[in-house]
């Protein structure tokens, strides 16, 4: 009897066991080929990429009806509800291939993601597993928003503040506010007029509650972004709003107040 009592048991735990195993969304082409680095985004959440296999992880849930927003740069988007089960599932999603015309030219090789963007991706993926404390913004995202400036990405992102020069210039702000964060462009540090020393200097800091009150900022001690760099020009940015948990790649001499990095290239 007790035997019996613990098989009924074993198989009465069955279904909870079930219901928390995980859920995935595989994103295909219209040619069934997994697409990878999709872009993908819960009920609005932070987005997350697929992986080699065009598979994006959803966790353990219950049963429920979700908006999921799906792009990738090539692929006709998908927005739309999908019924999410509360068993182990791979949930299918096909993305339209974008036609081209083009004229007539030979093609050697295969398209493939540019080595910098490769490694951009290897680190969102790096942040998803919770190796990284860093926000990533992809070609998608900055497609689907168009910015005519690119610090208009940057707006309202934790830990990063904006203060403006004496011409107007923006400036990014870490450290809530206390110094500015160094930005690299294609792995390199950019520096005001003046050396990146007077940007890392105390006198760019101000007391925090004293935002926009501490001495002025001049386009000779601050780069200004917008003036450094055409939104069209930007295809992926990433942000470190700390100067731990950060790739040793993307240091700096002085990261303490955070590091902003953008890669350019065509986002198509």
């Amino acid at each position: 009897m007790r035997r019996i009592s613990l098989v009924v048991a074993a198989l009465a735990a069955v279904p909870c066991i079930a219901g928390a195993q995980s859920r995935k969304l595989k994103i295909v082409g219209s040619d069934s080929v997994p697409v990878v680095y999709a872009f993908v985004s819960i009920e609005g959440a932070t987005g997350q990429i697929s992986d080699d296999k065009g598979e994006v992880s959803l966790g353990k849930g219950k049963k429920q009806t979700v908006t999921a927003n799906v792009r990738r740069i090539g692929y006709g988007p998908f927005f739309g509800k999908i019924e999410l089960p509360d068993t182990a599932s791979t949930i299918t999603i096909v993305l339209p291939r974008l036609a081209q015309e083009l004229g007539a030219v030979n093609v050697i090789g295969k398209a493939s993601v540019p080595p910098t963007l490769r490694t951009f991706y290897d680190r969102w993926e790096m942040r998803q597993k919770g190796l990284l404390s860093a926000t990533f913004i992809g070609p998608e995202e900055i497609e689907f928003r168009h910015p005519d400036k690119i610090s208009n990405m940057l707006n309202g992102l934790n830990g990063v503040s904006f203060r403006r020069t004496d011409n107007g210039g923006q400036v990014a702000f870490g450290y809530n506010g206390q110094c500015q964060m160094a930005v690299l462009v294609d792995g390199i540090r950019q520096c005001p007029g003046s050396g990146c020393k007077s940007a890392d200097a105390g006198a760019n800091i101000v007391q925090i509650g004293q935002l926009n009150k501490g001495p002025p900022l001049s386009d000779m001690t601050a780069v200004v972004i917008d003036r450094l760099l055409d939104a069209n020009d930007v295809a992926a940015i990433e942000v470190y709003a700390r100067g731990g948990n950060m790739p040793v790649s993307l240091q700096v001499a002085d990261n303490a107040c955070g590091v902003i990095a953008f890669w350019t290239g065509s986002r198509k």
